[in-house]
């Protein structure tokens, strides 16, 4: 896992993935006054949004790592608004849900980015890169490699699994939505009794339906 290739990037993109949960539930209850799940995914603490971000980051601003924090600050706000604002239209275009909406946030873009939390990445990027990065590098090096390899492999079925699961419970929630009354067999059952709505709901609490 030295330098950054994909191994690194793995691990960074799953500690970043949980990083992001926890950040984002303190962050709700602090500010909204209730614990509130902000996963992505329907097992575990995992902000995907987050995952990708910090991998992506990582890739881009590596070579950049010894420049000055305004550097990463203006790179990791451009990075960061701009992975929220992809996911925003991915999600919106394949599940016909909306998952965040910051229309009510000033210098907001579509609903799908703002300008604060757009500084809230570049920051974030910055104290990641200069704080963060150097500790978590050199302690994901000191993983024993061959069994490091394994454990790495073992995790990516996992998410990978994990991934699937979660975006057909999201299309058979969706389907449920917009026609209750379709036929149904023994896999669509198996999502309606363990992912239903109020399961859904759960995971997702700001989920909206993108109505025409």
């Amino acid at each position: 896992a030295e330098g950054c290739g994909f191994y690194k990037l793995f691990w960074l993109f799953l500690i970043g993935s949980l990083l992001g949960d926890f950040t984002e539930t303190i962050f709700c209850r602090i500010t909204a006054g209730v614990w509130m799940s902000r996963s992505s995914l329907v097992w575990g603490p995992f902000s995907i949004v987050w995952g990708l971000a910090i991998a992506i980051a990582t890739a881009l601003l590596y070579k950049d790592r010894e420049k000055p924090d305004r550097h990463i600050f203006l790179i990791g706000t451009f990075l960061g608004g701009t992975c929220e604002y992809v996911c925003s239209v991915f999600t919106e275009l394949v599940f016909g849900t909306i998952f965040w909406d910051y229309s009510h946030i000033p210098f907001n873009l579509a609903g799908r980015i703002n300008l604060l939390y757009c500084f809230f990445w570049g920051i974030a990027a910055a104290v990641w890169m200069k704080v963060l990065y150097p500790r978590l590098s050199r302690l994901i090096e000191r993983i024993p490699m061959k069994a490091g390899k394994v454990l790495t492999w073992v995790i990516v079925v996992f998410m990978v699994f994990n991934m699937a699961i979660s975006a057909l419970a999201l299309g058979r929630y969706q389907q449920r939505q917009s026609a209750p009354d379709a036929p149904t067999n023994g896999f669509t059952e198996f999502l309606d009794h363990y992912y239903p709505d109020e399961r859904i709901h759960q995971v997702y609490p700001n989920m909206k339906q993108v109505t025409d």
